[in-house]
């Protein structure tokens, strides 16, 4: 039977919880509302790609709608950070001080920097490209008439997934440290990386000339790479640390 003191537990629990998701939605609506301010500069900039292509919108609300949306996206990624810092605060007591610092000092940072790293290199060398493939495809028959919803819609699913997936190193990294890879599967598995790495930037951006397909497969070949040596150095780091326990204990 579940005693009352577990109960009492749980609840006690669920209210720190749920204190914490108001807590970050709050922080979320206060970048989102911030950023609201500054869509029309950041429409400017993700407009570029399509070179002066007009863009409407189909309904009375849908001009505000793209602006809420993009704001909210952007209230999302520079509040990131303050989000994963409630979390670890939260999780204090079940993590270690040093395990504290590394997820407020290094994991958090870099995690940011990667996504904006990926974002903007999406941004520079997949977004024009696909976009220029994607209106010459019509352009012999239809003229471009861009719902700007849709529009915003295609740069952010786009620049979200690079992002994305230039976390792969910290993904990598995790999962070593509980053991779900190592450095040697993950240098076995070399090949399968490089593949499925093809197809996702052919997937994200199938319009890329062979050059471009390169410059841009090139860095996520390289952050696997670095994902295993990574690897390997914290795997070294730890059988130090328990081959000189052993002789501690001796």
């Amino acid at each position: 039977m579940i005693k009352s003191e577990q109960i009492v537990g749980f609840a006690k629990s669920l209210e720190k919880f749920r204190k914490i998701i108001i807590t970050m939605l709050v922080i979320v609506i206060i970048a989102a509302s911030l950023m609201y301010f500054e869509a029309d500069f950041i429409i400017g900039i993700l407009e570029k790609p399509i070179h002066g292509v007009n863009l409407y919108f189909m309904t009375p609300a849908e001009g505000m709608m793209v602006k809420m949306k993009i704001a909210f996206l952007g209230g999302i990624v520079i509040s990131f950070p303050f989000m994963a810092y409630l979390l670890i605060y939260q999780a204090g007591s079940r993590l270690t001080g040093k395990v504290r610092r590394i997820l407020y000092f290094f994991v958090t940072p870099v995690a940011v920097l990667l996504f904006i790293g990926g974002a903007f290199f999406g941004y520079r060398l997949l977004l024009p490209s696909t976009i220029e493939f994607l209106l010459s495809c019509g352009n012999d028959f239809m003229k471009a008439n861009l719902s700007g919803d849709s529009y915003f819609s295609f740069v952010e699913t786009i620049l979200l997934a690079v992002g994305l997936i230039f976390e792969l190193p910290l993904v990598l990294i995790s999962l070593s440290r509980i053991n779900v890879v190592n450095s040697k599967m993950l240098k076995g598995k070399r090949k399968i990386a490089l593949m499925v790495s093809l197809v996702a930037v052919a997937f994200i951006a199938p319009s890329l000339d062979a050059m471009t397909f390169i410059l841009v497969a090139l860095p996520i070949i390289g952050l696997y790479e670095i994902s295993i040596w990574s690897v390997y150095l914290l795997e070294k780091s730890d059988k130090k640390k328990q081959s000189s326990k052993v002789s501690e204990n001796k």
